[in-house]
């Protein structure tokens, strides 16, 4: 028999949904260190700098640095490592994965001399802002169950809601649910459907309270997380030089936000009072998105050898649109071997908008001569102003309120420096990121540091970089019943290899 995918839109049930989430929003929205090696390198301190690719996505008034036409093309290898502990278990998962993170190019053009406008560029550039590609496993024994998830959702719903009428399928039923009661509804209906939880009273149709089958006692679980996808940006830029000392810029950014990510959980039991042993409860949600944002950017030749920055990144507005598709398997002793509930109803949920917090940077460079340099920029992000909508506003009351009493201003740190070597260039960088949240229990600060060098020869450059970071941040299982969490050190290690070309 064939399974045939059918579509079902869940728009009030958006709320229910642990699809939009603040921490969904959060990794939407925020960015990795990105671009070219020589802007790795130096952990991205390129705010007063400029003459970079991916400089010109953090201030604007980068790319008039550029003493010519330029072009480069980055490849990386990107990993990251998620090691995790649950109830006492630690598990490490590894992954690695290459892609073209960056290419673009610049035009630039002189003025004749005594012009107030000295130097005009233009440029249009590509940064992989963030690479979604990872798995994360989190095992242990929890003297929690995931039955506990259905519980909370079908209690309060009459059982005659989950009863299939003669003719009805499992799809049929499971679609009306999302439809016309909401996204819970539908959990609630497969943890029954599937024997997980059970009616206190069996034959009364307006029962409205649950039990659950997994007994009491302790349950092994494995929880794993796999996504793939990334987030994007294309920066179109121009920007002007001032009687040779002061640069002005206007980046206008199109976004793209493309992720799959499959959630599942296995787990397992030998309670003697339990019907149900063992449960894999699986999800996949599809994430599409596009946005748009705009940077004001200036540079200024203070002296001979001093420059400043500044940049304003305004909020990246987002159009995001989700969809959802679930499946449960249990075994169950009473009744037969394996009870499998695979509605395949893809869940559309209602398209909503997402606004990401703005932020500021300052930046200042010391450049000595032609030997090399230091840079600093100091960025500040008000990660409260993260705000979800849409045209039902009530829907994301909840993530709003979680947002402006859960988040807060956070300041990031970036330092570089470079020593050049005849046709060699040695480089190394350092930053740190605080986390948004008031709780840093939740989300650590991030800390990373880098190193790279870049060797020049007639009009083409190579350059390679190396940077390692990392965060500890702890992962909730479900939103509801199965509410534990473990805690998670994440380390990324990346390896990229820029090559440019002087036009």
């Amino acid at each position: 028999m064939k399974n045939i995918l059918i579509l079902s839109a869940l728009f009030a049930s958006a709320l229910f949904s642990n699809a939009q989430s603040v921490s969904d929003g959060l990794l939407y929205t925020g960015e990795d260190l990105k671009g070219t090696a020589r802007y790795r390198s130096l952990s991205g301190a390129f705010g007063a700098l400029g003459g970079d690719l991916s400089a010109i996505g953090s201030n604007p008034a980068s790319s008039v640095v550029f003493a010519n036409n330029f072009a480069a093309v980055t490849l990386g290898i990107l990993g990251s490592d998620h090691a995790s502990d649950y109830f006492g278990t630690s598990t490490e998962t590894i992954n690695t994965d290459v892609a073209i993170s960056q290419a673009g190019g610049v035009l630039v053009f002189e003025s004749p001399e005594n012009r107030t406008i000295s130097k005009f560029a233009m440029s249009l550039n590509y940064d992989l802002t963030r690479n979604f590609d990872s798995s994360k496993r989190i095992r242990g024994t929890s003297p929690t169950s995931v039955s506990q998830y259905f519980l909370n959702n079908a209690n309060g719903i009459a059982l005659d809601n989950f009863t299939l009428l003669p003719g009805e399928s499992v799809a049929d039923l499971y679609q009306f649910l999302g439809q016309d009661f909401g996204f819970g509804a539908q959990q609630g209906f497969l943890g029954y459907q599937s024997f997980l939880i059970d009616p206190i009273d069996n034959s009364d149709p307006t029962n409205t309270s649950y039990v659950s089958n997994t007994g009491t006692g302790s349950f092994n679980q494995d929880y794993l997380v796999e996504t793939v996808g990334y987030n994007s940006k294309i920066s179109f830029n121009v920007a002007l030089e001032l009687n040779n000392k002061w640069n002005l810029g206007i980046n206008l950014n199109a976004h793209a936000l493309n992720m799959e990510r499959f959630t599942s959980i296995e787990e397992s039991n030998s309670n003697a009072d339990a019907t149900v042993t063992d449960v894999r409860f699986d999800n996949t949600l599809f994430t599409n998105g596009n946005g748009v944002s705009f940077q004001l950017g200036l540079i200024g030749k203070l002296t001979k050898n001093l420059r400043i920055g500044a940049t304003y990144e305004s909020p990246t507005w987002y159009t995001i649109e989700e969809s959802q598709i679930q499946e449960i398997i249990t075994r169950v002793t009473n009744v037969s071997p394996t009870e499998i509930v695979r509605p395949n109803i893809l869940n559309l949920f209602e398209p909503y908008r997402l606004r990401s917090p703005g932020s500021a940077t300052g930046s200042i460079a010391y450049i000595f001569g032609k030997s090399g340099l230091l840079s600093l920029d100091y960025t500040t992000r008000d990660y409260s102003q993260l705000k979800f909508s849409s045209d039902n506003g009530y829907i994301f009351r909840n993530n709003n309120s979680f947002i402006n009493e859960n988040l807060e201003r956070a300041v990031s740190l970036r330092i570089g420096g470079e020593y050049r070597v005849k046709n060699w260039t040695l480089r190394g960088g350092y930053r740190m990121e605080e986390s948004p949240y008031i709780n840093k229990k939740i989300m650590g600060d991030l800390t990373g540091y880098s190193l790279g060098f870049g060797y020049t020869w007639g009009k083409t450059i190579l350059d390679i970089s190396y940077d390692h970071s990392e965060r500890d941040f702890s992962q909730q299982l479900f939103d509801t019943g199965l509410d534990t969490r473990a805690g998670i050190l994440n380390e990324m290690d990346n390896i990229v290899i820029t090559l440019g070309f002087n036009l």
